[in-house]
C-alpha cells in the first residue's frame, strides 16, 4: 500500500519536468539564431506534431499491454533526451532529432500518467478522488507554466541556449519519477552512475596529467595507459572475490574514497604518487564495474533490468557532459591540476550525499527488520 500510495508524488513529478516550460517562448529565437528559417521552424514544429500523431495511439495500446510503468520510462527518457539534443544542436538536422525524440516521449507518456494515477487510487480506496487529484495536478502544470516563462526569459538574457539546457536538466527530473519506486535502487544507481562518471572522466583527463605532469613520449604514454587497463582487467576476473568478503556500504565507501582520492591526487601529488593512485583508481574499477552492476541486478525486478542497466550509462555520460566542459574551461584559464582539484571536490560532495542516503535508508531496514512483527512499522 505505502509504495502504491507513493505512486501519485511521482506522477506529480513527470508532470512537473513536463509543464515546467522554460523555453516555449524563445523556441523560434534560439532556432533562429541557430540559422532556421520560418518555412523550417514550422516543418519542425509539424513534424513534432505528426510523431506525436502516429504513436498517440499505439502508445496508449503498448501501456496496457506491457504497463505503464515501461512506457513512461521510456517516454521520460525520450523527454530528457530531446532537451540535451536541443541544447547541443546547432542546425536543421539536431533539432529535427529533438523534436522526434520529443514527440515520441510526449505520446509514450500522455495517458499512461492519468491511467496510472486512477488505478493508484483504485488500489488505495480513492477512487472517488480522481477528478480532485487530477484537478491538482492541472493546476500545478498551470502554476508551472505561469513560472517557467519568466524563469526561462531570465536565463535567455545570458544566452538562449541556456534554457535549453536547464529544460534538460527539468526534464531528467521525470527519469527517476517514473523509474525508481524503490529508492534503494535508485541510490544504487546514481552511485555506480557516479562511479562510472568518475572512470570516464578520468580516462579523458588522464592524457591532459601526463602531458603536464609526467611529459614523456607518446609511446610511453601508450605502454602506461595498457597497463592501467591491464590492471582493471586482472582484478575484474576476481571481483566476485571480494563481493563475497565486504558488505555494500564498505565496499561504495571504499570505492568512492578511491575515486575523489585518486582525482585529488592527480591534481595536486607528485607525478609517483600520483601515477600510483591512477594503478588503485583502475584496479578499483575493475573491481567496481561488475559488483555494481551486480548490486543493482539484485534488486531489480526482471521486467524491467534491460531499461535499467541500460539507464546508467545515460546517466554516466549526461555527468561527463557537464563537468568535463568545465573541467577544459577551468584548465585554459588555471592548470589542468586545477580542473582535476575541482573534480575531486564534485565527486566528493556528490559521492558522499548519494552513499549518506543510501546508508541512511540501509539503517532504516536493518531496524525495521529488528522490529517484533506485532508492532507497526513506520
Amino acid at each position: 500500500m505505502y509504495k502504491i500510495e507513493h505512486n501519485i508524488t511521482k506522477i506529480y513529478l513527470i508532470k512537473t519536468a513536463r509543464w515546467l516550460m522554460l523555453t516555449t517562448p524563445y523556441l523560434p529565437l534560439f532556432m533562429g539564431e541557430n540559422g532556421i528559417d520560418k518555412s523550417s521552424y514550422s516543418l519542425l514544429a509539424a513534424i513534432h506534431a505528426l510523431s506525436i500523431i502516429f504513436l498517440e495511439i499505439p502508445s496508449g495500446y503498448l501501456a496496457d499491454a506491457i504497463g505503464r510503468k515501461k512506457t513512461l520510462i521510456v517516454g521520460a527518457v525520450l523527454g530528457a533526451l530531446g532537451y540535451v539534443i536541443y541544447s547541443m544542436s546547432y542546425s536543421f538536422h539536431g533539432f529535427l532529432l529533438a523534436v522526434v525524440a520529443l514527440g515520441i516521449g510526449q505520446s509514450m507518456i500522455s495517458g499512461a500518467d492519468s491511467a496510472m494515477l486512477y488505478e493508484s487510487l483504485v488500489a488505495t480506496n480513492k477512487v472517488k478522488d480522481y477528478s480532485r487529484y487530477e484537478g491538482r495536478i492541472i493546476a500545478l502544470g498551470s502554476f508551472l507554466e505561469t513560472a517557467g516563462a519568466p524563469l526561462g526569459g531570465l536565463l535567455a538574457i545570458i544566452s538562449l541556449r541556456y534554457p535549453f539546457i536547464a529544460q534538460a536538466v527539468v526534464a531528467l527530473i521525470a527519469v527517476p519519477a517514473t523509474f525508481f519506486f524503490d529508492r534503494r535502487l535508485l541510490l544504487l544507481l546514481c552511485f555506480s552512475a557516479l562511479f562510472g562518471a568518475g572512470t570516464y572522466t578520468m580516462a579523458k583527463a588522464i592524457p591532459y596529467w601526463h602531458s603536464e605532469t609526467v611529459q614523456s613520449s607518446a609511446l610511453e604514454l601508450g605502454f602506461f595507459w595498457s597497463a592501467l587497463n591491464l590492471s582493471a582487467a586482472l582484478f575484474s576476473s576476481f571481483a566476485y572475490r571480494i563481493e563475497r568478503r565486504m558488505d555494500q556500504l564498505t565496499f561504495m565507501a571504499c570505492t568512492g574514497f578511491v575515486v575523489s582520492l585518486s582525482f585529488f591526487g592527480l591534481g595536486y601529488a607528485n607525478q609517483y604518487v600520483a601515477m600510483a593512485l591512477l594503478f588503485l583508481f583502475y584496479c578499483c574499477r575493475g573491481l567496481a564495474a561488475p559488483i555494481l552492476k551486480n548490486y543493482i541486478n539484485d534488486i531489480t525486478q526482471s521486467e524491467i533490468r534491460a531499461t535499467v542497466l541500460s539507464i546508467r550509462p545515460f546517466f554516466v555520460y549526461i555527468l561527463f557532459a557537464l563537468l568535463f566542459p568545465v573541467m577544459g574551461w577551468v584548465g585554459d584559464l588555471s592548470t589542468w591540476g586545477t580542473a582535476l582539484m575541482l573534480s575531486s571536490g564534485f565527486f566528493t560532495l556528490v559521492g558522499s550525499v548519494v552513499f549518506f542516503c543510501f546508508y541512511l535508508l540501509q539503517k532504516k531496514v536493518a531496524t525495521s527488520d529488528s522490529l517484533p512483527l506485532d508492532l507497526p512499522v513506520e
